[in-house]
């Protein structure tokens, strides 16, 4: 079976033990979401996530909401077909970038360290996130402290990167998470 999307997924009741390839990619900012309804909704189905980005934070939160498998963003065809055969096999596929940011996650946690944190930013970028939460815009940021809106755009976009967030909503969401 084919489904164009996870809601479509989720309406066909005749999933059992198949595995399911789930583009990340495609999923924009709710993937994740979408990945632990499929996984209560259809709690045998061995979950494959393609197109997943090189980054620690999103193999490990795939892992944690119950992929079987992630495979990077940058994987052939052939990685992926691979991938799809080991789950059906019942072995969970893995490249040695997934098992590496999985090997530092359980490291931080025996190590008793926060696992996951936040990178450290900058001080411009401490300076810029102090203006985002104030509301201002790109364009008024700029204005003050003397750069182009585009330069500040981009900062905004480490920071949204850093603080996993995905809107200026969630920025604001996230900073009072951290007072």
């Amino acid at each position: 079976m084919i489904a164009a999307s996870a809601a479509d997924l989720l309406r066909d009741p005749v999933l059992t033990e198949h595995v399911l390839l789930y583009d990340l990619g495609a999923a924009h900012h709710d993937g994740v979401q979408r990945l632990k309804e499929i996984r209560e909704r259809i709690p045998q189905a061995r979950v494959l996530m393609f197109n997943v980005t090189d980054d620690d934070r999103a193999i490990i939160e795939c892992v944690q909401v119950g992929a079987a498998g992630c495979v990077l963003e940058d994987a052939s065809l052939e990685e992926i077909v691979s991938a799809i055969h080991s789950l059906a096999g019942g072995t969970p596929p893995a490249s040695p970038r997934v098992i590496t940011s999985l090997f530092k996650y359980v490291a931080t946690l025996s190590k008793g360290e926060e696992p996951l944190q936040a990178e450290r930013m900058t001080a411009r970028e401490e300076q810029i996130l102090a203006l985002l939460a104030e509301g201002l815009s790109n364009k008024e940021i700029a204005h003050r402290i003397h750069l182009q809106p585009q330069t500040v755009k981009n900062y905004a976009h480490l920071i949204f990167q850093k603080l996993d967030v995905h809107s200026r909503l969630d920025l604001l969401r996230a900073l009072r998470g951290r007072r």
